[in-house]
């Protein structure tokens, strides 16, 4: 058995030929003893905030925003803890909204809404999906001081109370996820995710752990403040996806707080590049998709020689997402990328498919059994493998026997930072 085990979906994967491989992983903080005590605390003592409760005092509309299917929040736990709040002032039921931060995404399905916020919320709170592409449910508020249209849910925009939740990461365009992120571009219309996840908005290179000088962040933060945000909470997870801390109150301190948190974890030294990279964003449901799982991609990036080998390990389950077409169609990476900066975003994710396009350009690029057809996976420009051992064996035969390996099995947890 291999030292190293690669998350996949809900198990693990793994290969006698990674034994000689370097290993990066994020340096794991403590869980919390419990999670739901320090979530109520964080409630009760925000930063530089009132309390929630105090908040909400007098107010008749409460709007949560809240993470969908690929993000990994404990959004049961928020909202439990949350309405309890709300019931010290006199919150009814029927005042509270939880808006699904979907961003461009697929709905999540009244099954996935109830495993999310559990049984017990789900028959009580009324839950919505967010539209980006639904005229009638979006409002334009102006626009940014770079000219971004700030075109958002009504339910966001005409709340008494607005209040974000979610989950601090590495994030390879905003910086960092979690905070204004939920806005912009959670709950953003399809016109303003068009400008935001576009040139010169959106980087050309992987950013992550990056907001000083980074457009993609300034831009999400100066709609989350327009909007007018009134209380966001937060946790940060270690790659065992605990919970290790927790951060609420004010838009921007309480963000602030939760990065700072996660540097101490993710920011990981790497002493070189190496021939053949090994990664997966950790598994279930950050390997959802092919969609999702690219995250995985940017820290073996900026770690793998050029002309070198990235091996992703991801389950797929729910397959490619919508942007398939884009490297189905095209000839050769670079004519993704000239599509990219010509369209820039489209409601079928041009960004994704120019950011692995961006990946492909410079490294070959083997999928490990995912649960999309090998056809598919050949036709985007990918090698395909059925297992761990056959992706290395085949990445042996383009570098050659003597090279040096790096796995990062829980790569959207990591923040590589080469010597």
């Amino acid at each position: 058995m291999s030292r190293i085990a690669i998350p996949f979906g809900e198990t693990y994967i793994s290969s006698t030929k990674l034994d000689d491989a370097d290993l990066i992983m994020p340096t794991d903080m403590e869980a919390l003893e419990n999670p739901r005590k320090q979530i109520k605390d964080s409630l009760e003592n925000p930063i530089n905030s009132q309390p929630l409760f105090e908040v909400c005092r007098g107010k008749d509309s409460i709007v949560i925003v809240i993470n969908d299917i690929t993000r990994p929040s404990p959004t049961d736990l928020f909202v439990e803890e949350m309405l309890k709040q709300l019931e010290k002032v006199g919150v009814q039921d029927e005042q509270v909204t939880l808006l699904v931060a979907l961003g461009n995404h697929r709905p999540n399905t009244d099954d996935e809404l109830r495993g999310m916020v559990g049984d017990e919320v789900f028959n009580r709170i009324k839950i919505v999906n967010h539209q980006a592409e639904n005229q009638e449910h979006l409002v334009y508020l102006g626009d940014t001081k770079r000219g971004l249209p700030i075109i958002v849910n009504k339910l966001v925009a005409e709340a008494d109370i607005t209040i974000l939740t979610g989950i601090i990461t590495p994030h390879q365009s905003a910086g960092y996820s979690g905070g204004r992120k939920s806005i912009m571009p959670g709950v953003a219309g399809i016109d303003a995710l068009k400008r935001h996840h576009s040139f010169p908005i959106r980087s050309y290179s992987p950013i992550m752990g990056q907001l000083d000088d980074n457009p993609f962040h300034e831009e999400s933060l100066e709609a989350a403040k327009k909007v007018g945000v009134d209380f966001i909470i937060n946790v940060v997870k270690n790659s065992r996806k605990e919970i290790v801390s927790v951060v609420a109150g004010e838009l921007e301190g309480a963000h602030e707080e939760g990065v700072r948190i996660c540097d101490e974890s993710w920011k990981v030294k790497v002493p070189e590049r190496y021939d053949i990279v090994v990664t997966s964003p950790g598994g279930y449901p950050k390997d959802f998709d092919l969609h999702q799982s690219q995250k995985a991609m940017p820290p073996a990036e900026v770690v793998t020689k050029e002309g070198g080998v990235i091996i992703l390990v991801a389950e797929c389950r729910d397959g490619v997402g919508k942007f398939a077409k884009w490297l189905q169609d095209a000839a050769q990476p670079q004519d993704v990328i000239d599509a990219f900066e010509k369209v820039g975003f489209t409601p079928d994710h041009s960004s994704k498919a120019f950011m692995l396009a961006r990946a492909l350009k410079h490294y070959e690029i083997i999928l490990v059994n995912p649960n999309i057809e090998k056809e598919l996976v050949e036709d985007m420009f990918f090698k395909y493998a059925k297992t761990l051992d056959e992706a290395i064996d085949q990445a042996e035969e383009i570098i050659g026997e003597d090279n040096k390996k790096l796995a990062i099995p829980y790569a959207v947890d990591c923040i590589p930072q080469p010597i």
